[in-house]
Parts: C-alpha cells; structure tokens; sequence
C-alpha cells in the first residue's frame, strides 16, 4: 500500500510539473505554443521578447523563428487549472524518523546547535544542556522562514542573469555594427593607397574578421553559460517549493545541506563579456604621410585674449587672463581658439598635435574665411568610465556633436592631421599606435583652409596644452 501511494505521489507530482511555465515557475495561464513546440504563459513570452528583434529565440531550447507566432492551447490551459487543485497525498512522507533511535520517543524538539530533531529525553541530556532548543513546530516555521527568503533572493538572482542576457545581446548587436565599421574604415583606406598596400589588404582583412569572430563565439558562449546557470537557478527555486511542502520532520532533516546548496548558487558569480576589439595599425600608410608633413604655425592675430602662445608659435595654453585685444575681425570670440599661419588650397598636408590628458580640447581644420564656419575637428568628451573621442562637421562648435566615432583613451595622445584638398577629405591618426581614427566624407572646399586649435578656458593649469609637434 505504502509502495502505491508512493508512486501515485510521483505520478501527481510529474503531472503537475508538465504544466508549469518554465519563465515564471507557476501554473500555465492562458498557455500559447511556438514553432518548436514548447508552451509558455502568454503574458510571460511577450515580456521574454519584449524588445527584441528577429529572430526569437525559444526560452528553452533556443530554437528561433523570425515571426512572433503562438497558438493559444486552450486545452493546456484547463489541465493547468485542475493541477492547481490536486495535492498529493501527504502519506508519501516517511514517519521513519519520528522516533528517537537511542529512547524510542517522539521527537518533539529541535536542536539549533545540532541543527536536528531530538525527544525530551535527549534534551536533558549533558550534551544537550548548553544547547539551544526549540518545538519542532517553531523551528519549521522558521525554516520556511528562511527558505523563503532563499527563494526571494534566488529570484533576484535570476532577475540578474535576465537583465546581464540582455545587456549581451545589446553588445552582441553593436559588436556586428563595429566590425562592420572597421571593415569599411579599412576597405576605404586602402582603395586610396592601393597602389603600395594592396599586397596588404587581404592579410588585414582576415586578422580584423577572425578577431571579430572570435569576439561574437565567445560572446555568444556567455550568453548560453547564462541561459545555463538561469535555468539552474529555476530548477533550485522548484526544489526549494517542493521542501517547504514537506512535513515538520522531513524538511529540517536535511536542513544545512539545503542552505549549502542555496549558498553555492547564490554565491556563483554572473558571467560578464567585455569586448576586445584591437585596431591594426598600418604602418605604410602612415610612413607615406610623414612624408607629407609640413611646419605649423600658430597665428597670434587669431588667438583668444585668454590663450598664451609660446615664443616659437608651436605651443598654446589658456591662462584665464583676458588681455585687450587689438581690432583684429579674424579673431575668434567663442572659444579659446587660435588659427595656423599657413593656409592651403590645393596639394596633400600633415602635422602633428600633442593634447593634454583631458578632454577639454579639439584640433582640426576650418576655412580661412570667416563667412564659412564649417569645421572639421576631433573632440573629446568624457564619459562615465573613460574619455570618448568624437568628430564632427558643423557649422560652429556649439551645435551638437555630428557623429560619435569610438570609444578611446586620451593619455598621452598624439593626433596626426591630413588634409586632402584634391580629394576634399579629412583625416585623424592615432599616431603613437599608428591607426586612422576617422576619415570625414568627401567634401568640396569652397576656400583656403587653415589648421584650428582649440581649449577649454575651464583649465588653467600649466600641463593644459596643445603643442604643435616638430
């Protein structure tokens, strides 16, 4: 008999197990089924895609489809009602330690030091004098107490690893884009220069797609470990439901291995992915260049009262001391700015700047006229966690940042500047690491231009400089 109502137990219970949703770990409620054949709540699937984009993946088997369709199962969903119903029987739970192994007697008091039941004989005992006791009872409720908090913080856990899962797949999506990026960056840099690089080309192509490949695999792996580690942690919630169904007894028997096993899944760290994206430098392009530098000048006429300029004309600061100007219309009034000397109209040009280790500073290209005030200058601006640098082409410097280009460092930073008149193109290098930051679309120039130079009058310490490199 005992063997029957045993296996009856385990039949219910498997029962009731088929009709849980396996988002939110209760009975189905107006249950749909995907493609794949797998059923969840309707309201918990559309909040599982909220945001995403095809296609979606099935929270179980990751199986995707590029359609959200779902079929409601009207018949899952009675069956999920008659399993909220149905209890198995409580007989199922053995009596076998309800009696005292050394007296024979009903164990009615628990043991927190011993973390076990024990019967009043055993309670007078020496060994038990110093101990603290408590009914049976008692201590249950508190262990379900404590279970339920274990569930609590479980969930938050699990709440965790949902939103880190998203976080990835943002990254996964702008990781693609930043490939695609770099892709174009290069293929644009070595069309103009093809006639020394092509040989390159290809070895540079393959390096940049296997390190971005090699980002996306193991981007998507931690992505899968989460899934992993998200379904365990569901799984240990569902066992934590079944013990607290459990008698008086049986629940505290195994009391310290059940908050072990909490504090183990508890304690396991969510998997983060950090992105590691290295720009190949292209060290003939760049010797090419050099040998197009030119000497740069700053022109006193145009610099702000505030600005001081070094007596070679090469190095610029802002000292805050707003000196009368003399009647100059090519001065620049709304920032601490300062033009080059020398002005170019036709030809190939390069110069080198050094930037101060802050992000209170740009450099860049502008015309000569003053009715014409379409810039062409690296920026930065600090972020959170590290500085930015940004380009833009604008009409003046208070209007918007035009287009954010990546994430960089700004320590020790060395900005090399190509002018193209033929071409109508601007270029930025990253000239210690021998990259190209960016390249502006091609343009048509309507005048001379002239290198621009500009700080922040925010900073006014000594090591704040722009210095025009030799």
């Amino acid at each position: 008999m005992t063997s029957y109502m045993t296996s009856y137990a385990e039949g219910i219970q498997d029962f009731q197990q088929e009709l849980i949703c396996s988002i939110c770990m209760e009975y189905f409620t107006n249950p749909v089924s995907i493609e794949c054949g797998h059923s969840f709540c309707h309201g918990c699937l559309l909040r599982y895609w909220r945001g995403d984009s095809p296609p979606f993946f099935c929270p179980e088997c990751r199986s995707g489809t590029s359609r959200r369709d779902f079929k409601a199962n009207v018949r899952l969903g009675k069956l999920a009602v008659i399993a909220k119903k149905v209890r198995p029987d409580c007989s199922q739970y053995s009596e076998r330690c309800a009696k005292c192994e050394v007296h024979q007697k009903m164990h009615k008091l628990f043991c927190e030091d011993e973390r076990r039941p024990v019967c009043v004989y055993c309670s007078q005992s020496q060994k038990h004098e110093a101990h603290i006791l408590r009914c049976i009872d008692e201590a249950a409720e508190g262990f379900r107490d404590r279970l339920q908090g274990s569930v609590t913080d479980l969930w938050k856990k699990t709440e965790d690893v949902v939103q880190q899962i998203s976080n990835d797949k943002i990254k996964f999506a702008l990781l693609e884009v930043e490939i695609e990026n770099q892709k174009k960056s290069v293929l644009s840099e070595f069309q103009k220069m093809k006639q020394f690089l092509n040989e390159e080309k290809d070895a540079f192509l393959s390096c940049l797609q296997e390190l971005g490949m090699a980002n996306l695999e193991a981007l998507n792996k931690t992505i899968n470990e989460l899934f992993h580690q998200n379904q365990q942690i569901r799984k240990r919630i569902t066992e934590l439901e079944e013990e607290r169904e459990k008698p008086d007894l049986d629940l505290l028997q195994d009391m310290k291995g059940v908050l072990n096993r909490n504090e183990s899944v508890l304690l396991k760290e969510i998997q983060t992915f950090g992105i590691r994206m290295a720009i190949w430098p292209i060290p003939r392009l760049m010797e090419h260049i050099f040998n197009l530098k030119v000497d740069i000048t700053l022109d006193c006429n145009t610099a702000d009262p505030g600005l001081i300029i070094s007596e070679d004309l090469k190095s610029v600061r802002y000292g805050g001391v707003q000196e009368e100007a003399h009647n100059n219309s090519g001065r620049l009034r709304d920032f601490a700015q300062v033009l080059g000397t020398q002005s170019f109209i036709s030809g190939r040009y390069y110069w080198e700047v050094e930037v101060p280790n802050n992000t209170m500073w740009c450099v860049g290209i502008c015309p000569k006229s003053k009715e014409s005030r379409d810039f062409f200058v690296l920026r930065t601006v600090q972020s959170p966690n590290s500085c930015y640098l940004y380009v833009m082409a604008q009409h003046n410097l208070y209007s918007k940042v035009h287009t954010k280009y990546r994430q960089v460092g700004v320590s020790n930073l060395k900005v090399g500047i190509f002018l193209d008149c033929e071409r109508g193109e601007v270029s930025f290098y990253h000239v210690k690491s021998r990259y190209l930051i960016y390249t502006f679309p091609a343009t048509s120039f309507s005048g001379p231009l002239v290198p621009f130079f500009c700080l922040s009058k925010k900073v006014l310490t000594d090591d704040c400089s722009l210095t025009i490199c030799p």
